[in-house]
């Protein structure tokens, strides 16, 4: 499993970590200039490191030398380099200074990759996987489940998908940290490393148009329906990559026709050769 460290004091950068484990790297994030100085021998002994310029200066009476934050990681850099002149290194930084990032390109096994440029979290783990050989066919599909209040029908399918269909341990969104993220960018991030969304549809809200009997209806809640909306547009109502399961009697959406149903009222177990089927040449 190769081994990737990424340093840099940002704790945001806690989910480009967490994207490649998912992807199948040993990851870990080290937080602080003072730690990564101490642990130089771990972090060569990574297959490739992430490596913020910008950061608090170490304490340690050692470096007087420093003279500002934007020196630090060039200290580290330096002394990696010392260590294991070709270990690949992405330096991943805010910083402007073209001098800098020019001096960062000529050093080899090293290349820049600027944060102004807002690359996605796909591009970061792109690029790793790039730099290390390996193919993203390689890489295990990434699920998401949608789900509304019913639970044991959420860990049903996440038992299924991970356990009988062997795909990546599924992603469910309430359960990400939110790193300071609003709802939609939460969505915007876990959708560009989605591979497969899987939403169900389950019998949570009571419903009723006007002028009717009072004969009950329902419908799933109106959070996995946005939440429906938005990943098609995003993944594509043809792709496959959007597959509705639904469970009892309840009303469903009628204006998306093309996109796959799959009834799982007698369970996931049963309906799990029709998900199989759907989904496998998005898997294969």
């Amino acid at each position: 499993m190769p081994k990737v460290v990424l340093i840099d004091d940002d704790y945001a950068t806690e989910l480009i970590v967490q994207r490649l484990a998912h992807r199948g790297y040993e990851a870990q994030r080290i937080g602080s200039a003072d730690a990564a100085i101490a642990s130089i021998p771990d972090i060569v002994s990574a297959d490739l490191v992430i490596l913020d310029v910008i950061m608090a200066r170490p304490s340690s009476s050692d470096f007087t030398k420093i003279t500002g934050d934007m020196e630090t990681g060039m200290e580290i850099l330096r002394k990696v380099r010392e260590a294991k002149p070709a270990l690949p290194v992405i330096v991943f930084s805010a910083t402007t200074d073209q001098d800098l990032i020019e001096s960062v390109s000529q050093i080899p096994n090293t290349e820049f990759l600027s944060k102004w440029e807002t690359p996605s979290l796909r591009d970061v783990i792109q690029r790793v996987d790039r730099r290390l050989g390996r193919s993203q066919a390689h890489t295990a599909q990434k699920c998401l489940i949608v789900h509304g209040h019913d639970d044991a029908e959420k860990l049903a399918l996440k038992n299924y998908l991970q356990n009988t269909l062997k795909l990546s341990e599924p992603l469910i969104l309430h359960e990400l940290p939110n790193l300071g993220r609003t709802i939609i960018e939460k969505f915007e991030d876990v959708a560009s490393e989605t591979d497969l969304v899987f939403v169900l549809l389950t019998p949570d809200d009571i419903m009723a148009p006007d002028r009717s009997s009072n004969d009950e209806k329902r419908r799933a809640r109106q959070n996995v329906i946005f939440e429906l909306g938005y990943f098609l547009g995003v993944l594509g109502r043809l792709s496959g990559q959007v597959l509705l399961l639904h469970k009892g009697d309840l009303d469903l959406p009628s204006d998306i026709s093309g996109v796959i149903y799959v009834d799982i009222t007698g369970g996931v177990e049963a309906a799990g050769e029709q998900i199989r089927r759907e989904i496998i040449h998005v898997v294969s």
